[in-house]
Parts: structure tokens; sequence; C-alpha cells
């Protein structure tokens, strides 16, 4: 496992820790879903598989009033630190899916669960010959005081992986938030100087937002 904090890949940063990519992992699974990997998610695995991916998309992508949101935590590629292909797998979390609550709620044939936040909203890869390789979000149905969206849903986000990285921003909420748990650290550590390069390449201007210039900061 490397120790690594974070690796670019299409000019965004992906957060560790990162498992080594094995081959033989990707074809144990590609053997029981019973499709390839789609190429441009490979190669992400094969690059920057890592465990967080702290950026949002809109969805419904292109709508006036779609929502932001991310899909951080990134499914593993092989067995899990305890061995298994458990939680946090890819291969656990696509033998779980039909048989858990995802599937009362989604399609799933022909669907790759890669990655969901803290809600347990649900990244999908399309792996059907005619949508191969194609990205799709379910999100939850909210209570009629949180907001609109009053049912589940299952809309596509990105015609291939790439184009779902290349549509990526960083939310300013998630932002402010990450700065504040390293603002008062020293400028020198590791990974306050991690989530600065961060910020820097995702959210130009943002040393010039209040949240940032409203902290401690400790000597240079």
């Amino acid at each position: 496992m490397s120790e690594e904090l974070s690796r670019w890949y299409r000019g965004r940063m992906v957060f560790g820790p990162f498992p080594p990519f094995e081959a033989e992992e990707a074809e144990i699974l590609e053997r029981e879903i019973g499709a390839s990997l789609p190429a441009a998610y490979r190669r992400f695995l094969e690059a920057a598989g890592g465990s967080h991916l702290e950026y949002a998309i809109d969805i419904p992508a292109g709508e006036p009033d779609s929502e932001t949101l991310g899909f951080n935590e990134l499914y593993r590629l092989g067995r899990g630190e305890d061995g298994d292909y458990g939680y946090g797998t890819l291969l656990g979390e696509y033998r779980g899916g039909s048989s858990g609550w995802l599937a009362a709620e989604v399609p799933l044939d022909g669907l790759l669960p890669i990655a969901r936040n803290g809600g347990g909203d649900t990244l999908f890869l399309d792996l059907s010959p005619a949508a191969h390789g194609h990205v799709h979000a379910f999100v939850h149905g909210l209570p009629g005081w949180a907001g609109p969206r009053g049912q589940g849903l299952l809309t596509k986000i990105a015609d291939s992986f790439d184009a779902y990285l290349d549509n990526l921003l960083i939310d300013p909420d998630m932002a402010e938030l990450t700065w504040g748990d390293v603002a008062g650290d020293d400028p020198a550590a590791p990974w306050r100087r991690t989530v600065e390069a961060w910020l820097d390449t995702g959210l130009p201007g943002w040393r010039d937002e209040p949240w940032a210039n409203d902290r401690p900061r400790l000597p240079g």
C-alpha cells in the first residue's frame, strides 16, 4: 500500500492510500461481472486508483434545478485490508448490490457500482454493450422539507469516466470545511500543502475568500 498522500490524474487530485494495481484482480472482477472494464476507468485504476476523490458534479447534468453532489468514497479493486471482497471493494459492492437496499431502488443489470458518498448516493459504470463506459449516478429522494427531489433519481452524468473526471469541480462548502481542518497547521505540514495544491488547482481565487483568511496562521 503506497503511503503517498495524493496523485494527480487528468488535472484532478486523488487522495490515498493507494493499493497497487493488480491485473489479476481486474480479470477476476471482469469474469464475475461478465464484461470488460471500460478502458478509461481501467486507466484510472492503473494510474491513480486511490481512496477518495474530493470533488462534486451537477446532477442532473445541464438542468437548471441541478444539485451539486460528490461521490468521494472510491471502491477498491481487489480485496480489502481484511483480505476479503467486502465493503468498499468493487467486487464486494457488486455482489452485495443484488441483495441489498440498492436493488430495490435501482435496476442494477449491467451496472457496476464504483463510488459512494456519505449519504449512500452511488456512482455506477454502465457495462451494457450499447452504453459501455457511460457513468450514472443514483441519488436518494429527499423529504418534502429538505428539497424538491422527492424520489430517488438514476441519471446518466457522463459518456465516459474521463468525461466524468473532466466535469468535476470543488464544492465551495467542502473547500471551506477542508481548509478549516488544516488552516492552523504548520504551513510546511505535508497535508496542509496537499490541501493547498488541491484548492489552487480546482478553485482559483479561494485564497481571497473570507473563510480562507479569518483563522490564525502559524508563522511561516
